[in-house]
């Protein structure tokens, strides 16, 4: 192989390595954008100190949440309507965790796998969204109460 061929080759890979980490980029701002805006509104309304987690949740609206941790060090839920911006801050200690909900899962269903769980609103109540992937190979997407842990809603094998 040639110099000038090497050269080619090496100028097109990198061309595609910078178009393809260009293409990820611009497509992973809305989130990176909506995460920044939502962890400040989060530090200022729920008194965090520190983040931990963003999750977005869509179903009629989309909602952004945010853990963290207050000035007593206690796990706090801040949640963010992404239309109007109404705001919902929830001590963790007063309904189930992420970690909580994710235990839950893995003890009642047993699901191959859990592809997601994201904190939200539905019908004015803060719920989790869990998404799995159940033994026989099927998808599950169930709603359970944040206070109560109890199903709200199910959507199974899909």
């Amino acid at each position: 192989m040639t110099r000038r061929r090497k050269r080619t080759i090496w100028i097109s890979v990198l061309a595609a390595v910078v178009l393809l980490v260009g293409l990820y980029l611009a497509t992973m701002m809305p989130r990176i954008s909506a995460q920044r805006q939502t962890e400040a509104i989060a530090k200022k309304a729920g008194n965090l100190t520190r983040t931990t987690d963003f999750m977005i949740y869509h179903r009629q609206q989309t909602y952004y949440a945010v853990a963290g941790y207050n000035q007593k060090d206690q796990l706090t839920y801040v949640i963010v309507n992404g239309k109007t911006g109404k705001i919902k801050v929830l001590a963790a200690r007063r309904g189930l965790t992420q970690a909580a909900v994710r235990a839950q899962v893995q003890t009642q269903q047993a699901p191959q796998k859990i592809y997601g769980i994201n904190l939200g609103i539905d019908a004015g109540e803060p719920v989790w969204e869990v998404a799995t992937k159940k033994r026989n190979g099927r998808l599950s997407y169930r709603l359970v109460d944040f206070y109560t842990g109890k199903t709200v809603d199910l959507i199974d094998n899909l």
